[in-house]
């Protein structure tokens, strides 16, 4: 999917994953989001806020829209759960902006977000 950003080399045992992807220069939204370089250590990256700055209204179109389509259209119609969305997770690739780790449900690994909806009961 042109959404998808690609896996350069994977491989799994009973104990362990390792997936390898190409390193993109201009990063993740979030490095966008908070000005920052990718190859920056990640408290000098996240952790002054004074660097945040906001997106154009055509980017958060244009990023929400390729978002949309491979998550809920694409990833949905295949019937693949995708718990990991977050700024961090979007590479961006000149005017596109492509999905990470799709692998982590298929690893077993908890949703992102599991920490805010488990504590409603009704949720399981």
């Amino acid at each position: 999917h042109p959404y998808i950003y690609k896996i350069t080399f994977a491989t799994a045992n009973e104990s362990s994953a390792l997936v390898i992807r190409p390193f993109s220069e201009k990063g993740t939204l979030k490095d966008l989001i908070y000005k920052a370089k990718p190859k920056d250590p990640f408290l000098k990256k996240y952790c002054n806020p004074k660097k945040i700055q906001g997106l154009e209204l055509q980017q958060i179109k244009t990023y929400g829209r390729q978002i949309l389509e491979v998550v809920l259209k694409f990833l949905h119609e295949k019937g693949f759960p995708y718990g990991h969305l977050h700024s961090a997770n979007v590479m961006l690739d000149g005017d596109t902006c492509k999905l990470l780790d799709l692998e982590n449900s298929l690893l077993g690994l908890p949703s992102f977000y599991r920490s805010y909806f488990s504590q409603f009961r009704k949720i399981n």
